[in-house]
């Protein structure tokens, strides 16, 4: 299985490999995970190097005839974006269209990509390899509107020490809903897997296993 950030370093993935884990569990089915920039994740998909995806928007599969999305939502998300620019401002994805920004997003991030190409003007859209480039465009003026997950965006801004250097981060309003990907050859898999997740849901694990996760996290680093 493939994850696109570490469940040891995020809270998010932590709580996700745990529910996850005990859905394949519930099976018969034992996962091992690796991390993967979103699109080597993508590429190992299609490829058929690994079996499943930790987390991929709906529209996924329209772009990925490898990909078959298992229709059990495990949580809402929201896109962001990071400008120097203190006159852009958007509240949803479809402030962008006819705008006229140079906006880059992470290759790899979809349906983020079709998403910003449907409402972007032709040769305004640019793909990037990581994240790191995208800030450090948006200070070299070479691009207006870094679009990613606000909170990696506000994460890497601290961890790059550019808390001072004029960056802006906002959040879109767009709720993004995210599932759980097999590949192809496990398509009988998906309608197993969507049933045991939505009795864990039932059984209200999602928030129980949140909870907990949330509590190791915020415990002192000497406990």
């Amino acid at each position: 299985m493939a994850y696109t950030a570490d469940p040891a370093q995020s809270l998010t993935m932590a709580w996700y490999h745990r529910l996850i884990s005990e859905a394949f569990d519930r099976l018969g089915i034992t996962l091992e995970y690796g991390v993967y920039p979103p699109l080597r994740a993508n590429t190992l998909l299609n490829t058929g190097k690994i079996d499943v995806e930790g987390l991929r928007a709906a529209g996924y599969e329209n772009d990925n005839p490898a990909a078959v999305i298992v229709r059990e939502s495990i949580l809402t998300t929201k896109y962001g974006y990071a400008t120097v620019d203190p006159d852009i401002q958007f509240e949803r994805l479809a402030d962008l269209e006819k705008t006229s920004y140079r906006v880059e997003y992470l290759r790899g991030v979809e349906p983020l990509g079709e998403m910003l190409a449907a409402r972007l003007p032709e040769g305004y859209l640019f793909a990037i390899t990581s994240p790191e480039q995208g800030l450090h465009k948006l200070l070299a003026g070479r691009s207006d509107v870094f679009v990613d997950f606000p909170g990696r965006l506000s994460a890497l801004k601290e961890s790059l020490g550019l808390t001072l250097s004029g960056i802006r981060v906002a959040e879109f309003e767009d709720d993004i809903v995210v599932y759980p990907v097999l590949h192809r050859r496990h398509a009988d898999l998906a309608q197993p897997l969507q049933q045991v997740l939505s009795e864990m849901k039932a059984q209200g694990l999602f928030e129980q296993y949140m909870e907990e996760t949330r509590k190791i996290f915020l415990l002192p680093h000497d406990q």
